[in-house]
């Protein structure tokens, strides 16, 4: 996550440059390092992003998308993770939203894209394992951060600290749960500075 120094990790406004090439760059070396690339569908939507390793479109092996998504309604139209997706991907649907007759989802999605359904992100991540698909990324948003760190699926947090301050009111910070989590403990691995940003890698201390 991208966060700045009063921990906003969202546009405030569309004008903002969230983050540098530097931190994009840095992100898509853990693409490239990673078997599969998880995002909840409000981010994807939000951000309309791109989920291959951006500096290498033409790669042959891009990490597999895995949508995770409360609402079976149709996606927002033009979404390029959807476009770019050559081989296709996943989409993990809230048990509680299936309906009755599985081929009404996404028609247009194509035949490439699987459609898995949970009752907690522990499947999801299990169901991966279990498929080879060990070295699992996760992009967000904070919600679905949130409900991996409840069940604690996290092992490392990459923290990218921005030179900018906006203020306000709102509370989107890098990881949102409905009740505050058991005190998290992790060791600081890394910290680099380029520029004006520092990089933080952060692993979750032994025993926590």
């Amino acid at each position: 996550m991208a966060a700045t120094l009063d921990g906003h990790v969202a546009h405030p406004t569309e004008a903002w440059e969230f983050g540098s090439k530097e931190d994009r760059r840095r992100m898509d070396r853990l693409r490239e390092w990673a078997d599969c690339l998880i995002v909840s569908r409000k981010t994807l939507e939000h951000d309309n992003m791109d989920l291959r390793v951006r500096t290498k479109p033409h790669l042959k092996r891009h990490p597999r998308p895995v949508i995770v998504a409360r609402s079976a309604k149709p996606f927002r139209a033009g979404l390029r993770a959807i476009k770019h997706a050559a081989a296709g991907g996943e989409i993990w649907l809230a048990a509680t939203e299936k309906p009755a007759e599985i081929s009404t989802l996404w028609p247009d999605l194509g035949q490439k894209w699987d459609i898995y359904f949970y009752d907690s992100v522990t499947e999801i991540a299990a169901s991966l394992a279990a498929r080879g698909y060990k070295k699992q990324l996760l992009e967000g948003g904070p919600t679905l951060n949130g409900l991996f760190f409840q069940a604690k699926l996290v092992d490392e947090f990459f923290l990218t600290l921005l030179p900018l301050l906006w203020a306000g009111r709102t509370t989107d910070r890098s990881v949102i749960t409905d009740e505050p989590l058991p005190m998290e403990h992790f060791t600081l691995r890394s910290a680099e500075k380029r520029k004006n940003e520092m990089f933080l890698r952060y692993v979750r201390k032994a025993g926590a």
